[in-house]
């Protein structure tokens, strides 16, 4: 009969095995990085969770290879190749906070232009969520220099800059196809917290409705997000004049809100 030092052992021996078969099956139904990042996988299990994880090059992410400018580098994001579009998820791997920010683009076209600060030289992977789970993969590595995310903002060199707090620009164009494209500008710091003696403090929720009150797109923003963040979508909207209904808050309750109007498409 085996005594209970034997049947714990047996026991440990078994989680052990499960455990490590459960890793190499799951380590198997992540694709291979085309940017090589040590990262990856980790950057799939917090942020692209899911059955299927595929790289597509559907999935267009245009960065530039070099950054000149660190807190500034501009990345937009095409899916609009892809139907059933759920939820885009952009992250830069070796930033201390991968995460950059998620849209939810539900009357909008799978499409959002930013500005990112980076701390390195990194892969920036763009997850886009179908409605079947299936998680289509893009990319692009931007090589930068250093201290992107961990710098205070340039606003804490103004003694006044909250009074500028929220303060937008903003406008809505029509394609000579009379598609609908908004680019907006807020002021704000978005302070990472990295910074010494500088607390996170940053712009992290913006939603867009129509005339109706439907949504057209939410954003979830994080501290990667640049100083006075700039964002550009496609509301998917009529070809009628009207106007969207921008609402923004930031880490602090600060609420931002105002009325974008969309030219109607012109008369050919």
């Amino acid at each position: 009969m085996a005594n209970r030092r034997t049947i714990k052992l047996i026991t440990l021996v078994a989680v052990l095995f499960s455990n490590a078969l459960i890793t190499q099956a799951y380590a198997s139904e992540i694709p291979a990085d085309p940017f090589n990042s040590v990262m990856w996988k980790s950057m799939v299990q917090r942020f692209f969770p899911g059955d299927q994880v595929i790289f597509d090059d559907r999935v267009v992410v245009s960065a530039p290879q070099y950054a000149e400018n660190q807190f500034h580098v501009p990345v937009t994001v095409d899916a609009t190749a892809l139907e059933n579009v759920e939820e885009i998820v952009a992250v830069a791997d070796l930033n201390p906070i991968p995460h950059i920010l998620t849209v939810r683009p539900d009357n909008a076209h799978a499409f959002i232009g930013f500005r990112v600060k980076l701390q390195q030289s990194t892969p920036i992977h763009v997850g886009v969520r179908t409605r079947d789970g299936v998680w289509h993969i893009g990319g692009a590595y931007v090589d930068a220099a250093g201290g992107g995310c961990t710098a205070p903002a340039m606003a804490h060199g103004e003694s006044n800059w909250m009074k500028y707090l929220g303060e937008t620009r903003a406008i809505a164009r029509r394609s000579p196809l009379g598609e609908a494209r908004m680019t907006l500008r807020m002021r704000h710091p978005m302070d990472t917290g990295l910074a010494a003696g500088i607390p996170a403090f940053y712009l992290n929720t913006m939603n867009i409705k129509n005339d109706a009150g439907q949504s057209i797109a939410e954003l979830d923003i994080y501290e990667p997000v640049s100083e006075n963040p700039t964002f550009t979508l496609k509301p998917n909207v009529s070809g009628a004049a009207q106007t969207l209904h921008v609402s923004a808050r930031d880490t602090e309750g600060n609420e931002f809100d105002f009325g974008l109007p969309v030219p109607a498409v012109s008369a050919q």
